[in-house]
């Protein structure tokens, strides 16, 4: 009998050791697969920086005089549907509900080495009726920074500068890069931003070549 119980409780014992070693095994994989997927959610994650399309937004400027007076407002003004067309291929795209859509504006006067490299964000004063104001008079007064805002299907800015100085002076809009939607922060758009229906009356700018008919984001005037 007693070689019986020995028998019993060897058994138990060895049943009881591949027991405990299966559950080990089975948790050591479960956190192993854990691991992994939190390992791929973060890949995932770093991965989605490309860009997919490519859009161009127009801006506008009113009145386009070449020179305006001290007290003068100058307009910019973007309006544009969000459903907008791709560049690359044509296709009209639903780019609603972006996050971070908006533009870098610098403001630089003409020194007297004929360049553009006087910082002039305070040369002006500033009406912002469609647009956030993110940043004002970075890069030591070089700009401001808007993001703009989406109403009724469009994109809206409207900007007022009033001119506080005499002085020649460029403006240039930054373009919209690595852009995306509050939805959707892997699928990401570059919009450009360009001049329409506007004169940016380029020979005011030294590096004009005569003859050419550039396509851009900058604006020159004088204030007189």
């Amino acid at each position: 009998m007693k070689n019986g119980n020995n028998q019993t409780a060897g058994t138990q014992s060895l049943i009881s050791m591949t027991i405990n070693k299966t559950v080990t095994l089975a948790i050591i994989l479960i956190a192993a697969s854990l691991m992994l997927q939190e390992c791929n959610c973060k890949k995932l994650v770093l991965d989605c920086a490309d860009t997919k399309y490519s859009f161009e937004l127009p801006v506008r400027a009113y009145p386009d005089r070449d020179s305006i007076s001290i007290g003068d407002t100058i307009w910019f003004e973007i309006k544009a549907p969000s459903r907008i067309q791709d560049i690359a291929t044509n296709q009209m795209i639903d780019y609603s509900g972006t996050a971070n859509l908006g533009s870098g504006i610098t403001f630089s006067a003409l020194s007297a080495a004929n360049q553009f490299t006087v910082n002039s964000v305070e040369k002006f004063n500033y009406v912002l009726i469609n647009g956030l104001e993110l940043r004002h008079g970075y890069s030591n007064g070089l700009g401001n920074e808007y993001q703009f805002i989406e109403r009724n299907g469009n994109y809206v800015f409207l900007l007022g500068i009033i001119a506080k100085e005499k002085g020649t002076y460029g403006i240039i809009f930054s373009n919209s890069n690595n852009t995306y939607r509050t939805n959707d922060k892997c699928t990401k758009a570059n919009f450009t931003i360009n001049f329409k229906n506007t004169n940016q009356h380029y020979p005011l700018n030294p590096f004009y070549i005569p003859g050419s008919n550039p396509v851009g984001s900058d604006y020159y005037f004088i204030v007189k």
